[in-house]
């Protein structure tokens, strides 16, 4: 795969988790500690994460999985104090290309006071704790790292793009942005369109791909970003539905092993099973080895999707929740 950043009420909610994972309590969480793989299992499962925000764990027996084990977390945009936010940390003014502090997942929670994380876009050469970014990247309303319109033998295309808009909204888009420039970010309808069809105002964005859903119907479009990663692998994968027009609830997920067609159906079946919705949006993260997930409930973290890697951003999810501190 290619390489591919805040407080909170106690947590509220059992802890019944049926996929296998592991819970730690914070003092266990060390930057550069190595994270021993949990292996799958069929059983499915539960927890109320927070207001608002719950895991869920769907065994690779259940019919919308496609044969793969997936663990999502799944927050209501509705509930007061839900905010999705993406991750980043120790970037350089005047660095090119662009380098940043790495965590895994259960290090971003701790280091944003967020109640659960997966990790993000692609990343390049590095070591355990800093990283190059590849690709968009926004923060703080500005273009950390450049996301440009790409030229390949059949012309020019754009790559999806995650981001958050000022009023705190997720959305997801064909984008592209140029580095230090405000993030007004140039949108496209289609991938590989010449032009741009519009601006689109956000305060954090992260860039990655493919996307996998529009407006409720699978369009993969791995060939038109130039992104094309065949057989079943672990990938991370978000999306969205709406009620009159604004996101509504987010889900964003692991699996085990899938295609993108897999996670594209996965997703157009959760939210049409779960909610009687439509999955209006989604796409994917960084896959491989660097896909996981992990999350915290009563004061300990835990990751039912571990991995070793260490990553330069991350979505994340904040909510009325106890927060911890690493080390502490």
């Amino acid at each position: 795969m290619p390489r591919s950043s805040p407080a909170a009420l106690p947590i509220m909610g059992l802890l019944l988790v049926g996929a296998s994972c592991a819970v730690r309590p914070p003092s266990d969480l060390r930057d550069g500690e190595p994270r021993e793989a949990i292996p799958a299992t069929s059983r499915s499962g539960a927890v109320q994460v927070a207001p608002g925000v719950r895991y869920r764990a769907i065994g690779d027996d259940d019919p919308i999985a496609n044969g793969s084990a997936v663990w999502l977390i799944e927050a209501d945009l509705r509930e007061r104090g839900v905010a999705i936010r993406v991750a980043s940390a120790g970037l350089r003014e005047r660095e090119s290309p662009r380098y940043g502090d790495c965590r895994t997942a259960d290090m971003w929670c701790a280091a944003t006071g967020a109640v659960a994380a997966v990790n993000g876009g692609y990343f390049g050469e590095g070591d355990d704790e800093r990283k190059e970014i590849v690709g968009l990247l926004v923060g703080d309303g500005k273009v950390l790292s450049a996301g440009p319109q790409r030229r390949g033998s059949r012309g020019p295309y754009a790559r999806s793009v995650f981001g958050i808009g000022r009023d705190g909204s997720p959305g997801i888009r064909w984008a592209t942005g140029r580095r230090g420039a405000r993030a007004s970010l140039t949108w496209y309808a289609d991938p590989e369109q010449q032009d741009g069809s519009g601006k689109w105002s956000v305060r954090e964005a992260v860039g990655c791909g493919p996307t996998l859903v529009v407006g409720g119907k699978v369009r993969v479009t791995d060939r038109e970003e130039r992104l094309v990663s065949p057989g079943r692998l672990p990938r991370t994968f978000i999306g969205y539905s709406t009620r009159s027009g604004k996101p509504d609830r987010l889900v964003m997920a692991v699996g085990q092993a899938m295609e993108y067609a897999d996670a594209a159906t996965f997703m157009v079946g959760y939210f049409r099973r779960e909610h009687r919705a439509k999955c209006e949006r989604a796409m994917c993260l960084d896959g491989g080895g660097s896909s996981q997930l992990a999350y915290v409930s009563n004061g300990a973290v835990a990751t039912p999707a571990p991995s070793p890697v260490t990553v330069p951003t991350a979505i994340v999810v904040r909510a009325r929740a106890e927060r911890y501190t690493s080390g502490s």
